[in-house]
């Protein structure tokens, strides 16, 4: 529920800066695109100017004074627009179109704008009436109408011909920032959002080791629980050796409880780096020799464990290596075939020594082998070992994990499915 809350809280983020960023970015252009239409039309202005002032000496030659109200003195459009109105109705002359399209270029090359335009004559509902060229002006910014008629039925406007290169140009900075930017803020979405799943994931492997330590716990407690009742109801007072298993069952079982107890405490102390080692020279072969008697003792199944040590003493704490190694040879027991056949070996390198443990069982996929070190790793599939009889909760690979980081070395895994396992303690030779 909280994980599905917070995916959609960071989309709706996303799509929010998103959508920001966009309409930033469309606002921008918006500027950047009136700001040439702006400068381009007052270049037109002046364009059409000169163009008009120029046509009012030619055609008045022999009558200079019948302009001088038409030419005024408000504004440059509105000298434009009544020095065009008086030229038209008394000269009958039009504005020439190419002679503003000299004028504008010359203009929009000091005032570095792009020169690919076309000069419009448009109506009053902006129809083309003429052009000066015949490109194609649909892409185009369009400039403001500049009108040339006081009843404003005619006008000028200046189309700038595909101006995106230029555009583009302008803008790529603020584009490559915001591209970094958006990208930026992806791989943050994509990271909280890895680092939630990852949360969910981590929290339901707990609740499964949850259920299956208490089911695997619920086991010998039962054992226990029964036997004390048994013993103290009488029952057995007269049949010592009755009374004597009971005893043994109550101890054993215990016992493995408090094994059980003293793993979780070590392994809390090795993650936060409590636990001191006390490490010195000790010689392997005895106790590899101790635990394999007490393997084949448990074995269920016809057993057959070999050793070659080429190295028997290594720098290591006596008792926490002791038990990763068993850890690992009661792994290779409980994921056995048949007949379990175990390789004990032992070979020297440079800086570690390696402490080999082969079995023929029933082997580890790849994805398998990406969790059996974690603290919960076997806990995601311990229904279905459950239900295939092998009991534990996947504390024992996280165990020999922390004990082999604490000695500075560690341990791998080389596995093939339904061939083999081998897992390599590398024990390091200096302290």
């Amino acid at each position: 529920m909280h994980k599905n809350r917070y995916k959609y809280v960071s989309i709706v983020s996303a799509v929010a800066v998103l959508l920001l960023l966009a309409l930033y970015m469309w606002m921008t252009y918006r500027s950047v695109t009136k700001d040439m239409t702006e400068r381009a039309g007052n270049q037109l202005t002046w364009a059409m100017f000169y163009e008009s002032y120029t046509r009012a000496d030619l055609v008045t030659a022999d009558d200079t004074l019948s302009l001088s109200e038409a030419r005024g003195n408000i504004s440059l459009a509105s000298s434009v627009e009544g020095m065009n109105d008086a030229l038209s109705k008394n000269y009958h002359s039009n504005i020439s179109l190419d002679t503003v399209a000299l004028y504008v270029d010359s203009l929009l090359s000091v005032a570095d704008i792009n020169r690919n335009v076309t000069i419009l004559e448009v109506d009053s509902n902006r129809n083309v009436l003429r052009r000066n060229n015949e490109r194609n002006s649909s892409w185009s910014l369009l400039t403001r109408p500049i009108s040339i008629r006081r009843d404003q039925s005619r006008a000028i406007q200046l189309a700038l011909n595909n101006p995106y290169p230029e555009l583009a140009q302008k803008l790529s900075p603020l584009f490559l920032l915001s591209a970094f930017i958006l990208g930026f803020f992806a791989v943050i979405i994509v990271q909280l959002l890895k680092f939630i799943t990852e949360q969910e994931q981590m929290a339901e492997l707990r609740n499964d080791f949850s259920y299956a330590m208490v089911h695997d716990m619920k086991s010998p407690l039962s054992s226990i629980i029964m036997g004390a009742h048994f013993l103290h109801s009488g029952k057995v007072d007269d049949k010592p050796q009755i009374k004597e298993k009971y005893y043994t069952i109550i101890e054993e079982e215990a016992e493995h409880l408090l094994a059980l107890v003293n793993k979780l405490l070590t392994i809390s102390k090795l993650e936060n780096k409590k636990l001191i080692l006390n490490k010195w020279d000790i010689d392997i072969e005895p106790i590899i020799a101790d635990l394999i008697e007490k393997a084949k003792a448990k074995a269920d199944k016809p057993l057959e464990i070999i050793t070659d040590l080429k190295i028997r003493n290594v720098l290591a704490d006596e008792q926490y290596l002791t038990e990763a190694i068993a850890n690992l040879l009661d792994n290779a027991i409980k994921y056995s075939k048949d007949e379990i056949k175990i390789k004990i070996s032992s070979i020297d390198t440079d800086k570690n020594v390696l402490l080999k443990v082969r079995d023929n069982g029933i082997g580890i996929t790849k994805e398998e082998q990406q969790i059996i070190f974690d603290k919960f790793g076997r806990a995601a599939i311990h229904e279905k070992n459950r239900k295939g009889g092998v009991s534990g909760f996947g504390l024992g690979l996280n165990y020999v994990d922390q004990v082999m980081q604490a000695h500075g070395g560690k341990v791998t895994v080389s596995s093939e499915k339904d061939k083999y396992s081998e897992f390599t303690l590398y024990i390091p030779k200096n302290v």
